[in-house]
């Protein structure tokens, strides 16, 4: 089975780079930041255009340290949080527990990134409100309850960010244009692997998505979606499912090995291109070619 070394490195533990004093509570950031040891709490950006680097330390949840709100109001828990700022960057971190959202990114739009970044044990790891712009590499969201929630936003890339053993979810994209995932890894989620509802302009490309607890891909209501060289297998129902998609190109995936249907497009899907793919067997409206 394939495993990203980053994904190993979190099963193992990473060897903390120093013995400097541990940081609690609430962390407002206001300049470029390098944290020097582990902070348990929250970090929150507090301007725009400036990094905050974990230089691989954790973002650790308590119940004392964290019980302030994430936003201006009421109890929501978080890591790390971006709100309405722009170019913001976030890497190196490794944000771990309780939290009900590992990393929460809201109204933060010209080209802010996630880099070399996981949230393992939380309610949804990476949640995206709002945004647009923003790009991840190589990343990871591991046993959370949901992996990336993405809502209301556009121009979403996650490139090599994997998300595996989500109770719910991998990935959840509702109400947004133009989000890719392309060469991802998407393992053992317990309901579907990739989902994007109301989405134009969707794409995954070149990524494995296995084993996961519902449908490997499902599109439901995006119109021009992009598929494209994918592995997809194991899903426990349908491998890909297209429900209501209209103008997309599906090319070169290879489907096989599912529950229920290995490639699913209902009837109110129209305009859709097909080619190139290995499809082991069909359910609803089969196109020629395919």
């Amino acid at each position: 089975m394939y495993v990203r070394a980053f994904l190993v490195s979190l099963v193992l533990g990473a060897v903390a780079p120093g013995a400097a004093r541990a940081t609690t509570g609430i962390m407002t950031i206001t300049q470029t930041t390098t944290l020097t040891a582990n902070h348990t709490g929250q970090i929150r950006f507090g301007a725009s255009n400036i990094t905050l680097d974990c230089d691989g330390y954790e973002v650790r949840f308590s119940p004392r340290q964290a019980s302030g709100s994430c936003g201006t109001s009421g109890t929501m828990t978080c890591g790390i949080r971006s709100l309405n700022r722009t170019g913001i960057t976030i890497r190196n971190c490794d944000v771990v527990g309780a939290y009900d959202y590992g990393i929460w990114i809201q109204g933060t739009s010209t080209t802010s990134s996630v880099r070399d970044s996981s949230v393992t044990d939380a309610g949804v790891g990476v949640r995206v409100d709002s945004a647009s712009d923003l790009q991840f590499f190589n990343s990871a969201a591991v046993s959370n309850g949901a992996g990336f929630e993405i809502r209301d936003s556009s121009d979403i890339l996650f490139t090599s960010t994997d998300a595996v053993y989500s109770t719910g979810d991998g990935f959840d994209t509702n109400d947004s244009t133009n989000v890719r995932i392309q060469y991802a890894f998407v393992f053992a989620n317990g309901v579907n692997g990739i989902e994007f509802d109301d989405s134009p302009g969707a794409g995954v490309l070149n990524s494995e998505v296995l084993n996961n607890g519902q449908h490997g891909v499902s599109l439901d209501n995006s119109s021009a979606v992009y598929i494209s060289a994918n592995l997809i297998q194991g899903s426990i129902q349908n491998g890909l499912r297209l429900q209501n998609c209209d103008s997309g190109t599906i090319r070169y995936n290879q489907v096989d090995n599912n529950g229920a249907c290995n490639a699913n497009q209902d009837a109110a899907s129209s305009g859709n291109t097909w080619t190139g793919n290995t499809l082991q067997n069909w359910c609803g409206t089969v196109p020629n070619p395919h």
